[in-house]
């Protein structure tokens, strides 16, 4: 991984990332009222964590377009700058719900484990003091705001963690479903050990028929090979194994069906004269259950821990998005009280009127709703000081999928459509 910094993001591995459009969510009853300064408030996290400040906003705000590649900071209006203004409060909004999450399920982080990271990351990403104090400097991170994002991913790699390891067994139902459907997969086609010889043309076959009445021994198959035949068996004393559909018809379905001690040939197909020896026929055989069945639990497993990941996800993005309340000019669709119409913001308004595609073929419009695929628990290539770009969030729980999806939710660049996205947490 390259170690050169170019101004641009912090990330820190995989983030929280299953991608929603900004589609409307059940509004709560009785909503609490956003504290006087703040921009959100999230219920239920401990150390004040909960409570978004305007002024964290501002900071992350300024973070976010620096970090963006920005020169200057867009101005209101802009759809930059309502990209820019989702993705700030889309990144304190993780740092609280993940903080939240963390202390229910009693995950810390200790200052050892964070020290390690850090190191661990620094080490990888930049090759000298100089460069990481020109990282702090461009992106407008302190180095206590990195050691912030360092933990952020510490806690979240221990939520996975614990959430994939409660899920150790495979039920043995499952395990037998999964042999019944896929028993062809644990089953050894026939095969015949044959002796082989694969004239190319008429006159070499006239000769090897003429051998062959006077001996067909195995060692007279070897001799002929090596002297007549165009099969690559042919270095190997006419040896070789036939299977279904190994050889061109006819020959290959005489020999497939021919009995053991049979001397067949010549037979003509495509174009060449075959002569076999079936020596051994090798049943087919299916392995039992108990002899596969350490095999499926294997494969089996990762997809239970997957589905355990997934169920975590849909539960996480449902109960943080029940305790965020936005103040009114700061609503983003994890906000329990955001209002939205499913229309994208990107979007050319005339997607949205009745016959719209129809009149204009040029139109490209968006879907109302997109969704990403997740990616692998544990397997993001993002590089955590971002040397590549982009904007991106602290590190989270990252279900199965593709990382190059893991990679465009790491965070809404102003040329990403941030506005029209939102992140939530996954394995």
């Amino acid at each position: 991984m390259s170690g050169k910094s170019r101004s641009g993001l912090i990330i820190f591995g995989a983030i929280l990332v299953l991608l929603f459009a900004g589609i409307a969510v059940a509004q709560g009853i009785g909503n609490p009222s956003v504290p006087s300064g703040d921009i959100a408030l999230v219920e239920e996290v401990p150390d004040g964590f909960g409570d978004i400040t305007k002024d964290e906003y501002d900071r992350t705000f300024l973070q976010t377009w620096n970090r963006g590649g920005l020169k200057e900071a867009p101005e209101p209006g802009d759809n930059q700058y309502e990209q820019i203004k989702e993705a700030a409060i889309n990144d304190l909004l993780d740092q609280a719900w993940l903080t939240g999450e963390a202390a229910e399920l009693g995950v810390t982080a200790t200052e050892r484990e964070i020290d390690n990271e850090f190191e661990t990351i620094r080490q990888d990403q930049f090759p000298d003091d100089a460069s990481y104090e020109k990282f702090l400097k461009d992106s407008n991170f302190t180095n206590e705001e990195v050691l912030d994002r360092v933990r952020l991913q510490v806690l979240s790699r221990k939520i996975e963690d614990q959430i994939t390891s409660d899920v150790s067994e495979v039920p043995e139902d499952q395990i037998e479903q999964f042999y019944e459907n896929s028993r062809e997969n644990f089953t050894t086609p026939e095969t015949r050990d044959v002796r082989l010889i694969v004239a190319g043309n008429q006159a070499d076959a006239d000769k090897v028929e003429a051998a062959l009445d006077e001996s067909s021994e195995d060692s007279d198959y070897a001799r002929l090979a090596k002297q007549y035949s165009t099969n690559g068996s042919s270095s190997q004393g006419g040896k070789t194994v036939a299977t279904e559909g190994s050889f061109p018809d006819p020959a290959g379905s005489e020999v497939m069906s021919a009995e053991e001690g049979a001397v067949l040939g010549p037979i003509e197909a495509g174009g060449d004269f075959y002569f076999f020896k079936v020596n051994k026929i090798n049943p087919e055989e299916t392995q039992t259950l108990d002899d596969v069945r350490q095999q499926i639990r294997q494969q089996l497993l990762p997809t239970l821990q997957q589905q355990a990941m997934s169920d975590f996800v849909a539960e996480y993005n449902s109960k943080w998005t029940s305790r965020t309340f936005c103040a009114d000019d700061y609503t983003v669709a994890r906000c329990s009280n955001f209002k939205g119409d499913g229309r994208l913001e990107s979007a050319d308004p005339a997607c949205y009127e009745e016959g719209a595609a129809d009149a204009d073929p040029a139109l490209t419009c968006p879907a109302a709703v997109g969704l990403r695929a997740p990616q692998d628990p544990g397997g993001s290539s993002l590089d955590p000081f971002n040397q590549s770009g982009g904007a991106n969030r602290p590190q989270g729980p990252v279900p199965a999928g593709d990382a190059a999806d893991a990679a465009a939710a790491a965070g809404a660049v102003p040329d990403a459509g941030a506005g029209a996205v939102q992140q939530v947490p996954a394995q």
